[in-house]
């Protein structure tokens, strides 16, 4: 595997403790590494190795002083191998961790801030829309394709039970959409069935969003993959989200229907984080800390205070996670480029905030010196738990309905963000 490099600026910093606070950030010198951990689609883990800066899709531009995260299309190939490309969806088959890290020995036992600039971030948002059924023969996921209308795909995603339109016209489709829409209560919550016919898609997808239903798919009438689907005169009404899928598809669904097909149309997007790992001398212990990069944040900050005599070895860095994408899709996916920050001697420690009791049962209390506009709690999946807007340097959140764990903690204010960590017991 091929190794690129970059500098890691080291700024130390004298604190009122007697430990030493040390800051590092994105440069352009010292050894980068890469490292890959891949997933089954179900979250089952796989392998993880050692990988290629080139190989991960990190581009390391020295000149301009930048990394650039992407998605790893890398290992798409050229879509036949089953272990990297699902047939049936013809999207990558596995969930790619992809790690650029620096590793070092130095900066054992003394706290750690890593934290640099957000150039652009064009992956934020981006993914893969997927179309699932979940019960029946179809169980599984189907080759699917968004319309270039409609409401936004989400994380969240929509799952509702897929209900065959009905209209007025019989010439030529009673189920295409174009004549007036009978059976609007049996769509009402529902996801729209349409197949593709006589008039523009926007007008059909829009009969079945009047009519109550919470998505479309569209069913192909032309033999071979579905197609993108422009709105035409009426798209820009459609507020729900649209799809298409094959005849193929579209028929095996139109036949199970009368035993009720169960469906989710979401958005797989891409996560991004800087973190700073610690483990011990055998690796079998790990303390993780990140900061999730999302959209319109214009920097990074992850803070790892946790010192203890077994630490052995550092690691900070970025990671991409999500499906392995498409190479043709490397430019609609977009990614992440980070740089530099100018550090002064005092920036380590912007945002002071204090988190207790922690462990908590019941109540975590967050104190800050400065007034915290917004704070959004993750799970060690990544997944969002909790949310508030309190616009106060000092307040309560009640944790008693989240599982015994670790969770994270993102607080923002008017200086930037900051991620701390609390324990759930």
């Amino acid at each position: 595997m091929k190794k690129n490099y970059f500098t890691i600026a080291l700024v130390f910093c004298l604190t009122s403790m007697v430990m030493a606070q040390n800051t590092v950030t994105v440069d352009a010198n010292a050894e980068q590494l890469g490292y890959a951990n891949v997933f089954e689609t179900n979250g089952d883990y796989v392998f993880g190795e050692s990988w290629g800066l080139l190989d991960l899709k990190t581009v390391v531009d020295q000149d301009m002083n930048t990394l650039t995260l992407q998605p790893n299309f890398n290992t798409y190939g050229d879509g036949t191998d089953p272990f990297w490309v699902n047939p049936a969806t013809t999207l990558g088959n596995k969930y790619f961790e992809g790690n650029t890290l620096v590793e070092s020995f130095d900066l054992v036992g003394s706290p750690l801030t890593f934290e640099g600039v957000i150039d652009s971030n064009t992956l934020a948002g981006n993914g893969y829309v997927l179309f699932n059924v979940n019960n029946g023969p179809l169980e599984g996921g189907h080759q699917a394709v968004p319309a270039d209308f409609g409401g936004a795909f989400t994380v969240e995603g929509v799952t509702e039970d897929l209900v065959l339109l009905l209209d007025e016209g019989s010439d030529p489709d009673e189920n295409d959409g174009c004549e007036p829409v009978i059976n609007a209560s049996e769509l009402e919550g529902k996801i729209a069935v349409i197949r593709r016919g006589a008039c523009e898609f926007g007008l059909k997808a829009l009969a079945a969003q009047d009519a109550g239903a919470v998505g479309v798919v569209m069913l192909n009438n032309v033999e071979g993959p579905p197609i993108v689907m422009a709105g035409g005169e009426f798209g820009e009404q459609v507020t729900i989200p649209v799809l298409m899928v094959s005849d193929v598809t579209g028929a095996a669904i139109v036949a199970e229907l009368a035993n009720g097909v169960n469906s989710t149309m979401i958005l797989d997007a891409y996560e991004a984080i800087a973190f700073i790992k610690v483990f011990n001398s055998d690796f079998s212990v790990l303390k993780f800390e990140f900061d999730f990069l999302e959209a319109g944040e214009t920097d990074f900050s992850v803070t790892y205070d946790n010192v203890e005599d077994t630490d052995f070895v550092v690691q900070y860095g970025f990671a991409v996670y999500g499906l392995n994408a498409n190479p043709v899709d490397e430019t609609a996916l977009g990614s992440i480029v980070v740089t530099n920050s100018t550090l002064g001697v005092n920036d380590f420690n912007a945002i002071n905030v204090s988190v207790y009791p922690n462990p908590t049962i019941n109540n975590i209390n967050i104190q800050s010196d400065e007034q915290i506009t917004n704070i959004v709690v993750y799970n060690t999946l990544g997944q969002m738990v909790m949310n508030a807007a309190p616009d106060a340097t000092n307040f309560s959140m009640e944790t008693a309905n989240l599982d015994a764990g670790i969770y994270f903690a993102k607080l923002s204010t008017e200086k930037g963000s900051k991620t701390v960590k609390f324990i759930k017991q």
